[in-house]
Order: C-alpha cells, then sequence, then structure tokens
C-alpha cells in the first residue's frame, strides 16, 4: 500500500511539473477562478484496524483546487465528514482528498490522489489520530448539477489510546457511493 501512496504522490507531482500552465494559488492570482462547489451524501462500508466492516456515512463539500491549477486537468478538492459506529466505537473523520480528474467522457471523470485528515475516536476513552492514505473516485454527471459516484481510499494512521494502556490500530479503509448537486 505504501507503495501505491508514493506512486500516486508521484504521479500527481510529475503531472503538475510538466503542465504548461500550472497555477499556483489561484484563487488569489486568477480572475477567471471559480470555486465550482457541490455537495453530496455519502454511504457505504469499511473498516478501521481489524474490525469487520461496517457501515458508514457522511457528507462532502467539493471545490476546485484553490491552491493548484493545472492547464489539462481538474484538481477537485473534496473536504468529508464520515461517521461510524460499530460494537461500542464510534469514530468520524474530517479529511481532505485533492483528486487529480481525468475526463473519460462528457460526464463521467475518474479521478485518483492523496489525502489526509483526523480521526476522533471514542470507546472507553477517547483520542485524536492524525491519517494519510490515497484514494480514487468515478463521478457521472446525471445532468449538469447534479452526480453520482462512488469512491474508495485507503488511509494510515498514528494508533489511538481507546483503552487505558492499550494502542489501537486506525488505519481504514473505505468505500463509498456519493450523491450530490453541483452548485
Amino acid at each position: 500500500m505504501k507503495k501505491i501512496i508514493l506512486a500516486t504522490i508521484l504521479a500527481l507531482s510529475s503531472t503538475a511539473l510538466f503542465a504548461k500552465e500550472t497555477k499556483l494559488l489561484p484563487i488569489l492570482n486568477d480572475a477567471d477562478y471559480c470555486l465550482t462547489p457541490g455537495v453530496a451524501v455519502l454511504g457505504g462500508f469499511g473498516s478501521y484496524g481489524d474490525a469487520d466492516s461496517e457501515a458508514m456515512y457522511g457528507v462532502e463539500l467539493s471545490i476546485a483546487c484553490p491552491v493548484l491549477q493545472l492547464s489539462t486537468l481538474d484538481i477537485k478538492q473534496q473536504i468529508s465528514l464520515v461517521y461510524q459506529s460499530q460494537d461500542g466505537f464510534d469514530a468520524t473523520a474530517l479529511e481532505f482528498n485533492p483528486h487529480v480528474m481525468f475526463d473519460l467522457s462528457n460526464n463521467l471523470q475518474v479521478g485518483v490522489g492523496p489525502g489526509f485528515g483526523v480521526i476522533f475516536a471514542d470507546a472507553q476513552k477517547s483520542d485524536t489520530v492524525f491519517e494519510v492514505g490515497a484514494g480514487a473516485s468515478l463521478n457521472y454527471d446525471i445532468t449538469q448539477s447534479m452526480f453520482i459516484g462512488l469512491e474508495t481510499r485507503y488511509m494510515f494512521t498514528t494508533d489511538a489510546e481507546l483503552v487505558t494502556g492499550t494502542k489501537t490500530d486506525l488505519n481504514n479503509y473505505r468505500t463509498l457511493l456519493k450523491a450530490g448537486i453541483h452548485f
């Protein structure tokens, strides 16, 4: 998995370096920059550590990346809040996942990119851990303002102390369906 993450980061870096007109901080420097916001509801399955896969749900806000803009590809910054509860364990993940989007057709895009975030976990004790990983997404525009999608990702974390004196592995994966609107 570490090789996949490294390959993703290298691919994104080389894409950015070789793009003809890469713009840094377009939100500040480009009068034509448009946020193109979208909001979606998420639902699917995922797992923390060695636990069985359980239902997860959440919300996502997406915008055109305000930090880096490529002339030939879109970078969509996805900010998600995902919740899962299973057997006395509750986790809320706040994640930032910039995906470089590749058009497969007029209505269909595939994306890949890194992710980072924070997990607020609670069992017998509460703990907050940081995470980093990679993901891929598939988005289909039903209309100009409505879309559906599928996203999967794997995130590595620091260990959490949810039981006194015991470290808990919160590495996690998830596969989520999404439905939303563009503004």
